[in-house]
């Protein structure tokens, strides 16, 4: 753990950084800290964070930016409540109109979060799948640079799936599969996002890439026709400056298209709790996208997710408040109520 000084200057080049984008010197931090202390201690203290791997050195000026690692240690021990009231009064207007449908209140709620936070609002549901097991895994080699994964169920679907060669060897995806039907096979759909947690261990030791093949195999399987999934605010989250380069508009893109909410988190139906994925965290090459959402339950045992998507530069206090918020007020009006 840090220094109680460590932690409050950590906090305020983060806070800082999401504001403006912009990394912060000693002179700013100074001027935002709570405490009385010199620049020289500033500027020691952030290099100490930079050595441990918390700060990172911006190319172009004396200021510094949170690294991954900084803004996981901010999310799990300095992220304070913050005030979102104004956007809770805008959403709560969409919860008390009566005879709307889950679907449409979660598109209305979309658009909101979105324009507000300048990110990509990702909303998906899906219906129960406790009959439907996995029946078989199968691999198609198709040139130098991809492969398709065919996944079979017990109700005759067929689930394809496009790997690029270019992010995982095409050994490394077929030691993937063989784990795959030999701890997955005859499990229910619903139940492979979690009984695939337990297979990391192995296959961390086996594939170098092992989140991305994880996310990538599991997303695909679990996105079956009984998914319902919706983006919006794109051209919101392309405002952010950390997406001016063309590839990374193309490869955050390419990251919203391709994966499931359900893949990003653990779905655990009994809490409204958020869930971060930083980085690399979330499964994706590019260490600049983070995700933030929550889940919910609905109707007949199906469930539901929620995720914004935008650079790691979220208010990730502001925006994990809110999505618990909704999530609760999803559970009221279309269980506990019975809308």
């Amino acid at each position: 753990m840090l220094t109680e000084r460590q932690d409050l200057i950590l906090k305020s080049i983060i806070e800082e950084y999401i504001k403006t984008a912009s990394p912060v010197g000693s002179k700013r931090i100074q001027e935002v800290l709570s405490i009385e202390v010199s620049s020289a201690t500033i500027r020691n203290e952030s290099a100490l964070l930079e050595d441990q791997g918390y700060l990172e050195k911006a190319h172009t000026s004396s200021g510094r930016v949170p690294s991954t690692k900084g803004y996981r240690y901010y999310v799990d021990n300095l992220m304070e409540s913050n005030n979102i009231d104004d956007i809770k009064l805008q959403i709560d207007e969409i919860f008390k109109k009566r005879g709307a449908t889950i679907d449409e209140v979660c598109s209305k709620i979309s658009s909101i979060l979105s324009e507000m936070t300048k990110l990509a609002t990702v909303v998906a549901t899906s219906d129960t799948n406790d009959e439907v097991l996995l029946s078989k895994v199968e691999l198609v080699p198709i040139s130098d640079r991809s492969a398709i994964v065919i996944f079979v169920l017990s109700n005759g679907t067929i689930q394809n799936k496009t790997v690029n060669l270019d992010s995982v060897s095409l050994e490394e995806l077929r030691l993937s599969i063989d784990l795959f039907n030999e701890r997955l096979i005859n499990s229910k759909i619903s139940e492979i996002e979690t009984k695939s947690q337990a297979m990391i261990p192995v296959l961390k030791q086996q594939v170098k890439k092992y989140e991305f093949v994880l996310q990538t195999l599991v997303g695909a399987l679990i996105h079956t026709d009984s998914n319902k999934s919706k983006t919006s605010g794109v051209k919101y989250l392309l405002e952010n400056p950390e997406f001016n380069d063309p590839n990374k508009i193309k490869d955050i893109i390419q990251f919203i298209e391709n994966a499931s909410p359900f893949a990003w988190f653990n779905y655990q139906s009994k809490t409204n709790k958020t869930t971060v994925a930083i980085g690399l965290e979330t499964g994706n090459e590019n260490d600049d996208i983070a995700v933030i959402g929550t889940n919910f339950p609905t109707k007949g045992g199906g469930k539901g997710a929620l995720a914004l998507v935008g650079p790691k530069r979220i208010e990730y206090d502001k925006v994990s408040k809110l999505l618990e918020w909704i999530s609760k007020k999803i559970e009221e009006k279309f269980l506990l109520e019975g809308e």
